[in-house]
């Protein structure tokens, strides 16, 4: 589907309507969330994958470690403290390989967003903040027009019948 598919029973020249825009914006921002989505489960599907190949490795690894201690038949004190420091890196790059996972996500999604012109949480409270300054500064100024309108009572200064 072109650009062109979205109007195509209109004459040359001729806008297309509110209404095409929007429903044309919505399929577009629909696309985008769907590709969103699958690059979401990609992600998560390769970490799963790349988490499991290293679980893979470091128990090929310690099984190693443990068939070397046996034979030496040592300090099992030691052989404890380097199981210990091998599950304690280990955690660690798995901890660090889902933190980079997580945030080449949000950096994703939030270019998406962006080219979509779809505004921030912070975008929509600085709008909030100008539409209750605007509101107010109507309310301020309907009040006064109002008091200003009101009609003066009989006898004051304002009636416009002179005094003798």
């Amino acid at each position: 589907m072109n650009a062109h598919d979205d109007f195509e029973d209109r004459t040359p020249g001729e806008k297309p309507s509110f209404q095409e825009q929007a429903e044309r914006v919505s399929r577009k921002l629909s696309d985008s969330a769907q590709q969103v989505w699958l690059a979401g489960l990609g992600a998560f599907g390769r970490a799963q994958a790349e988490g499991s190949r290293f679980f893979d490795n470091l128990v090929k690894e310690g099984e190693t470690i443990e068939a070397r201690n046996r034979e030496q038949a040592g300090d099992s004190q030691s052989w404890r403290d380097n199981v210990e420091k091998n599950f304690g890196e280990a955690r660690e790059k798995a901890t660090g390989t889902w933190d980079k996972v997580e945030k080449a996500f949000e950096d994703r999604v939030q270019g998406v967003l962006k080219r979509l012109n779809i505004p921030t949480a912070e975008d929509v409270a600085a709008l909030n903040a100008r539409i209750d300054a605007l509101n107010a500064r109507v309310n301020r100024a309907e009040q006064r027009s109002s008091s200003q309108n009101v009609d003066p009572s009989p006898g004051s200064h304002q009636s416009g019948v002179s005094s003798p």
